[in-house]
């Protein structure tokens, strides 16, 4: 068995033999942003030894994602080639690898794969791609995508002209997809809304029945957009917010506090078989693990009502939700347990919550567990529910929470955490990560929780 646990043993495993581990090993190294293996990586760009059987090169496309991760520009050239190879998936890999990567470098080549008489061509990452470049000259090109049959185009090349006119009739298109009866085109749409960065969307936003991960995104997104825009043309410190940041800052903060939602928004009166009520909770008469499977189930109200049941149900108000979440395997169930936990402020479950802060992720769109014990953990110590001991672990694991992760989602709920908390200690760990912070957004609020505290 091959453990990939840091950047050597990851880049050892490229020369295994099992294709797997191969790309797993690229994986790893974009999900850990190495930039050391760029070299490695590059070379992964040309393997030809794993191969599926329609001719594609899976290691290949992971490759150019995590190069896109990592964001480092030399490899701009090496993945450019790739859009001479007869791999689409490997195009699509490589053009959201250029949207990440913002090199100017790319747009000679990017207008000559334009020019491209190519089956199947990825149209969808090639308008983003287009967008995100502000290659406007492209117009003629993109225009007919406007009537696309497919809404996920129609909506990529509504956005391209919004961003490119600035016409409002674009952004209402794109709003209309928001509104899609399929959940996917609802989540295409927020993303290219993500992209216009448009403060108009804001709300549109937040109504949608989408994730509210993609919410947060989005969100971020443009005040991202907005806070530059301030800074280039206004030549106003970050600390200045106006109305719609601020707006922005406390609905941020709302989804961050209250992220359950997770990955999943579907609505439980359209799954099949199932009825709006729930009989046998209603009536109380409800065993632990029907409780437990409410909380993976893919309707975001029945996830709400088995964690009501565990927290005000009187067969499960003494349950020890915290042995349960360290025996149980299921993510879902985990996080849940972790809400209702958090629900009660109860210090007795303080060592789960405090797990739940580190523990490992896959993807952004998973750290709401970690987001939800960390905001849980910040209530705690400010309401005096815990003791020294265990409030300087707490102090201690934000310490990290709001310094270390890739996450940006964490390190955001870990300010707020340590705005809630509000001691001189908590003010310091602050200063100290208002100095390392690179993201506009989480420095922002770090800031304002700096302070929110110092002047308590």
């Amino acid at each position: 068995m091959t453990t990939i646990n840091s950047v050597e043993t990851a880049i050892k495993a490229l020369k295994n033999d099992d294709p797997g581990v191969r790309y797993h090993a690229v994986w790893w190294l974009g999900k850990n942003r190495a930039g050391s293996a760029v070299r490695h990586l590059i070379e992964c760009l040309h393997d030809e030894g794993d191969q599926t059987s329609t001719g594609g090169y899976p290691l290949r496309r992971q490759a150019a994602r995590s190069l896109g991760l990592i964001k480092d520009t030399s490899c701009t050239p090496y993945l450019l080639e790739t859009l001479h190879t007869k791999d689409i998936h490997l195009h699509e890999a490589t053009l959201r690898a250029l949207i990440e990567l913002k090199t100017a470098d790319c747009k000679d080549e990017l207008n000559k794969y334009v020019e491209k008489n190519i089956e199947d061509k990825p149209i969808e990452a090639l308008i983003e791609t287009l967008a995100t470049y502000k290659m406007w000259n492209a117009k003629e090109k993109v225009e007919p995508y406007l009537h696309s049959g497919s809404e996920r185009i129609a909506s990529a090349a509504a956005s391209y002209f919004y961003a490119c006119t600035g016409e409002v009739t674009y952004l209402s298109k794109v709003h209309s997809y928001l509104r899609h009866s399929n959940r996917f085109i609802r989540q295409s749409a927020a993303f290219d809304l993500a992209r216009i960065a448009s403060i108009k969307s804001t709300e549109s936003i937040l109504k949608a029945r989408i994730p509210n991960n993609i919410k947060m995104h989005a969100l971020k997104s443009i005040l991202e957009g907005s806070i530059l825009h301030q800074k280039e043309c206004m030549h106003a410190p970050y600390g200045n917010l106006n109305t719609n940041q601020q707006r922005i800052i406390e609905d941020l903060d709302n989804l961050i506090r209250e992220n359950f939602a997770g990955n999943i928004v579907i609505d439980k009166a359209i799954l099949p078989g199932r009825t709006s009520d729930n009989n046998q909770a209603k009536n109380g008469n409800i065993c632990l693990s029907d409780t437990l499977n409410l909380l993976k189930s893919p309707s975001l109200e029945d996830r709400e009502l088995g964690i009501h049941l565990l927290t005000n149900n009187n067969q499960f108000i003494h349950s020890d939700l915290s042995n349960l979440y360290f025996s149980e395997s299921d993510q879902d169930i985990k996080v849940g347990l972790i809400k209702a936990m958090a629900s009660t402020e109860n210090p007795r479950f303080f060592t789960a919550l405090l797990d739940a802060v580190g523990v490992e992720i896959g993807n952004h769109c998973q750290g709401n567990i970690r987001r939800i014990a960390t905001c849980a953990l910040g209530r705690m110590i400010s309401k005096n529910h815990i003791n020294k001991e265990a409030a300087q672990s707490i102090i201690e694991k934000l310490a990290w929470a709001i310094t270390k992760p890739d996450d940006w989602g964490l390190r955001y709920s870990a300010s707020l955490a340590l705005e809630e908390i509000s001691t001189n200690q908590s003010t310091e760990l602050l200063t100290m990560a208002s100095r390392l912070e690179s993201d506009a957004v989480v420095l922002m609020r770090i800031n304002l929780a700096k302070h929110k505290t110092v002047n308590l």
